[in-house]
C-alpha cells in the first residue's frame, strides 16, 4: 500500500507541472484580437491554408454563412502534424469543426458544415499559437 501512496505522490507533481505548461502555452485568444484579425472576406466555397514553418500562411480565413464548404489544410511540413479546428471563440473549447490531425507533407480537404455569420476563431490544435479568425458573413 505504501508503494502505491509514493507512486501517487512521484506522478502528482508531474500532472501539475503538465496542466502549468499547457495553459501557459494556451492561455486564450480574446475576442477583441480575434476582431482585429477578422480581415477578410468570403471568395467562394473553397478555402486552403498551408502549415509551413509552424506557422499558417494566413490569420484570417472566410466562408459564407449557412453554406458548407470545403477547407484543404496543406500541411508542407515533414513529419509534424497539423489541424485545423474551428472555435466559437478563443477562449472556448468546444469546437464547431475538428479537423483530422494529418503528419505533413500531405493535404487533406475537411468538409465542413455551413456556420451562421459572424466572426470565430480557427487553430491548429498541436500548435495552438498557430491561429486566426474565421469569419462568416
Amino acid at each position: 500500500m505504501r508503494r502505491r501512496c509514493l507512486a501517487v505522490a512521484a506522478i502528482t507533481p508531474t500532472l501539475l507541472v503538465l496542466a502549468t505548461l499547457t495553459a501557459a502555452c494556451h492561455p486564450g485568444t480574446s475576442k477583441a484580437s480575434i476582431q482585429e484579425m477578422a480581415t477578410c472576406s468570403p471568395a467562394g466555397t473553397n478555402l486552403r491554408i498551408v502549415a509551413q514553418n509552424l506557422r499558417f500562411d494566413r490569420n484570417c480565413l472566410a466562408a459564407p454563412a449557412g453554406q458548407a464548404f470545403i477547407l484543404t489544410l496543406d500541411n508542407e511540413e515533414n513529419g509534424i502534424p497539423h489541424n485545423v479546428s474551428i472555435y466559437a471563440n478563443g477562449e472556448d473549447s468546444s469546437a464547431l469543426f475538428k479537423g483530422e490531425i494529418v503528419t505533413g507533407v500531405q493535404s487533406t480537404a475537411y468538409h465542413v458544415h455551413g456556420l451562421p455569420a459572424g466572426t470565430y476563431f480557427f487553430q491548429c490544435d498541436v500548435h495552438p499559437d498557430m491561429n486566426g479568425a474565421f469569419v462568416v458573413v
